[in-house]
């Protein structure tokens, strides 16, 4: 408990746990902070962008060479993505900080609205277009291949070489770019790919006539895993919100007890909102961990694909799962936390409440590394890679702390209101600060925050955009802090 009261008091400014002269003062720091942490997201991005993206295709690079400013390599879709976010939480920011920083808004708002519409044009190159067969259907699809296309729309996409969490984490982004722009081919989009993700839901029954539930990884996979079902969690709920208020419907479809599949109209709010719910509850029974309050990485299967014919048609079926198993990462307890959040404020019932309090605790407890002293402070790492070629810690973090950005505002009061999640985000504040003050090298920062680059002179561009996009995410938690006092 003391280091985490260590860890805490970073942030306490930002509780406004003061009176008069001393509120405003932490307001006006919570703001300085602020700006100061949009204007180093905005230099992570653009660097990145600069030296990691060739023109005019915007074609990523895998590797960036520390000092030779080379870059080498092509970027899968999910690093890529990664850069749509970096935008996204760019521009939150800057909408957050517009009423006391409008100069910086003006001067960069509409520059990074037409670089999310190049990002977006450009992520085409990962497009292809298959038939599949699923539980309920055989239906051609146009989706986003694991790897780059030599033409936009030509990307392989078939069996393996497409999943649903890389779906998922691009119906997130393009959500955001909606509610950010406005602009509906986002939203075209994002309820195209979710589609095709809920034809991925095993909607098959088991012997009492309950859906088996999950996604596979990718439709030519049996394993079920936390990062196929629970990135999705918050996208529907956000989706839901947009059709609270409209008539507009679709297409439910299902498995009726003979076997028999079946679909009926919906409407859109409803439909979206019922499968978050699904979503959520199957993974929180199968790939929580009781020792930890975190989860699973997956649940592994036979890999080969099963098929049964009914009625004369072939459709996908199901295979049994095995035990949970794998690494507990930072960003499958992110999305559930986050998903929680978002079906709070939804519903409004209180277990989403009492999870997030639960797994906010938990995921603080189970992640934060061990105490290093710097510049005579007491810091503590998240999960980091040692090696800069390998890994994904950086983005795990950041999905994480995203999801802390959700949680603070909804902490049960009996805990500590934000008391976790701040003291989170203060960690990640402190580490990122000092990386920045010490170990900045050709605008980019090491993997290990606290510690430098070590023997490491290589670095990722999907790194880069974590740490501009944890940088825009804490912005917005100060100016949510300031906003209270």
């Amino acid at each position: 408990m003391r280091k985490l009261l260590l860890c805490f008091c970073l942030f306490a400014l930002s509780l406004g746990a003061m009176a008069g002269n001393d509120r405003v003062i932490a307001s006006d720091v919570n703001r300085h902070v602020a700006t100061r942490n949009v204007l180093r997201a905005m230099s992570l991005l653009d660097n990145s962008i600069n030296k990691c993206f060739d023109e005019p295709t915007l074609h990523m690079r895998d590797l960036y060479h520390l000092g030779s400013g080379k870059s080498e390599g092509t970027a899968d879709v999910w690093p890529y993505t990664a850069a749509i976010e970096a935008v996204n939480s760019v521009m939150e920011a800057l909408t957050a900080l517009k009423d006391t920083r409008s100069d910086l808004y003006d001067a960069h708002m509409a520059r990074y609205k037409d670089l999310l519409a190049r990002l977006y044009d450009n992520l085409a190159y990962y497009k292809g277009t298959y038939t599949l067969t699923s539980y309920t259907q055989t239906r051609e699809w146009s989706v986003y291949g694991v790897h780059r296309g030599a033409t936009k729309g030509t990307a392989q996409v078939e069996g393996i070489e497409n999943v649903y969490d890389d779906q998922m984490w691009i119906v997130r982004e393009l959500v955001r770019a909606y509610r950010n722009t406005g602009d509906k081919r986002y939203l075209d989009e994002a309820e195209y790919l979710t589609e095709y993700i809920i034809d991925g839901w095993d909607c098959t029954l088991d012997s009492l006539g309950r859906e088996n539930g999950g996604i596979t990884w990718g439709p030519g996979y049996n394993s079920k895993h936390s990062c196929s079902n629970a990135p999705i969690v918050s996208p529907l709920v956000w989706l839901a919100d947009i059709y609270k208020d409209s008539k507009a419907k679709t297409v439910y479809r299902y498995i009726a007890p003979s076997g028999k599949r079946k679909s009926r109209k919906m409407g859109k709010s409803e439909y979206y909102l019922s499968y978050a719910k699904k979503v959520y509850e199957w993974q929180k029974r199968k790939l929580l961990k009781e020792e930890t309050g975190c989860y699973w990485d997956m649940l592994g299967a036979d890999g080969k694909m099963q098929y049964e014919t009914v009625g004369g048609t072939r459709y996908r079926k199901h295979v049994p799962s095995g035990n949970p198993v794998g690494t507990e990462f930072t960003y499958n307890s992110g999305t559930m936390l986050c998903g929680a959040a978002d079906l709070l404020v939804a519903t409004g019932d209180e277990a989403y409440r009492a999870d997030l309090t639960s797994l906010a605790k938990a995921a603080y407890l189970r992640f934060r590394g061990n105490a290093r002293t710097i510049d005579g402070s007491t810091a503590y790492p998240f999960p980091y890679d040692r090696d800069t070629r390998r890994g994904f810690n950086a983005w795990f973090d950041d999905v994480l702390l995203r999801a802390y950005a959700d949680s603070y505002k909804h902490e049960r009061a009996d805990e500590g209101d934000g008391y976790y999640s701040l003291a989170a985000a203060a960690c990640f504040q402190t580490n990122l600060d000092f990386a920045y003050d010490h170990f900045i090298t050709d605008g980019f920062l090491p993997n290990d925050l606290l510690g430098g680059w070590g023997d490491n002179t290589v670095t990722k561009a999907f790194f880069q955009l974590a740490y501009a996009a944890d940088y825009a995410t804490l912005a917005i938690i100060k100016l949510g802090a300031a906003a209270k006092q």
